[in-house]
């Protein structure tokens, strides 16, 4: 791990992570973690998180860069994000702390990632290396997630949810195909789900760009609770 990427992610990091018990005895045992936009912790993730409990499961939104770290300008966003995803074995080194401390003292838990944006491949990332991980769900994320050294090293268990925008720049239809390839490679159990009239951070109800790419989509962000809500159902 290089010094600049502890530097950033791990010295003198202080998080305080968005905790919300899961309202349904039945369902509690799961427990979601969120992973967040190349923003950070903000609100957004914090309603997310409140949306999950209010269906009966737990959740944790993840403080990533920690207390007042998250990047401002768009030029600091991107540096951050992109010295995080550099390198495949610290970034998965951090996701495996990160979502350790999010379960901290929590046993006998089903561990089920979610993401929007950057969070998407982090999320699909956390699914596909940490084999604690039952499951994986994200929202406008790219395919450009760290494959596996070997099929052995993979958590082939884990079910993954994707939701991407068909009108989103970021994903083509080459990523798209690969990371359904990849993922049928190693016979595991996927769902990827193409919205029509949608583009990159649909989900996001500040997300104002579309001439870059980047639109709020109401209808489409109602779609997709409700595949989440399904998706989370299935490991009850």
């Amino acid at each position: 791990m290089s010094q600049t990427f502890e530097s950033i992610f791990k010295d003198n990091i202080k998080r305080v992570h968005y905790q919300v018990d899961g309202l349904s005895s039945e369902k509690s045992h799961i427990q979601v973690v969120i992973w967040p936009t190349f923003s950070g912790l903000s609100d957004f993730e914090k309603g997310i998180a409140d949306h999950i409990a209010s269906l009966g499961f737990s959740a944790t939104a993840l403080d990533l860069y920690g207390i007042e770290h998250n990047p401002v300008e768009m030029e600091e966003k991107l540096a951050t994000m992109g010295a995080l995803l550099a390198e495949a074995e610290p970034l998965h080194a951090l996701l495996s702390e990160l979502t350790q401390s999010a379960c901290d003292a929590i046993h006998g838990k089903t561990i089920v990632h979610v993401g929007f944006c950057l969070g998407g491949r982090l999320a699909l990332e956390a699914g596909l290396h940490l084999h604690d991980s039952a499951g994986a769900a994200s929202f406008h994320g790219l395919m450009s997630f760290f494959r596996a050294q070997s099929e052995e090293k993979a958590n082939t268990k884990a079910k993954m949810l994707v939701l991407n925008g068909h009108q989103d720049s970021l994903v083509t239809e080459a990523d798209a195909q690969e990371a359904k390839r990849y993922w049928t490679s190693l016979g595991m159990d996927f769902q990827f789900i193409d919205f029509s009239n949608t583009m990159h951070s649909f989900m996001l109800p500040s997300a104002n760009n579309p001439d870059h790419g980047s639109q709020y989509n109401p209808q489409t962000a109602q779609r997709g609770y409700r595949y989440l809500a399904n998706f989370l159902e299935e490991f009850v």
